[in-house]
């Protein structure tokens, strides 16, 4: 995989304090920096927006705010990408994925599992963001935005991402 996840700042949001130590341990051996972890739907909103992470392990069963909202609250504001976990009903998690998760996870789930999902989201949403950068400039120099798939498929094979810059 050539855009590196290594050292992501990653937000835990699970409302078991046993599985969230859990998580900061899988995800902190994975080589993920774990910015900061709660319990709580509103907490959660809060923390996204003080610590910026890279990415979000976001419980769906949680206090004061569900996670479903707190999926859609956390990305009106900022694009990141959100990886839902719930033991609850994949029906449930279908309901994250179209408020913008970008996956899921049914518990009880496998440590690996966790630390693919969150590398997939990061480098999807990083690849995202590259075809985007490609498209606008394309614009620019009056090609046609349409080759940015293209472009961008040979920047990844390459271990590149285009980045925009203000």
């Amino acid at each position: 995989m050539p855009i590196s996840t290594t050292a992501a700042n990653v937000l835990t949001v699970e409302d078991d304090p046993i599985v969230r130590a859990e998580l900061r341990l899988v995800l902190e051996s994975a080589g993920f920096e774990v910015c900061a972890d709660t319990g709580d739907g509103v907490e959660a909103v809060e923390l996204a927006r003080e610590h910026e992470p890279d990415a979000i392990l976001l419980d769906l069963g949680l206090r004061r705010l569900d996670g479903v909202e707190a999926t859609r609250r956390i990305l009106a504001e900022r694009d990141v990408p959100i990886v839902a976990l719930t033991g609850r009903s994949r029906g449930l998690a279908e309901q994250a994925v179209e408020a913008g998760a970008a996956s899921y996870l049914l518990k009880p789930f496998r440590e690996g599992e966790v630390v693919r999902a969150l590398q997939d989201a990061i480098v999807a949403r990083a690849r995202r963001q590259s075809r985007g950068a490609i498209a606008e400039m394309l614009g620019l120099l009056g090609y046609p935005e349409g080759w940015s798939d293209d472009l961008e498929e040979r920047a990844y094979a390459r271990g590149r991402v285009w980045r925009r810059t203000r």
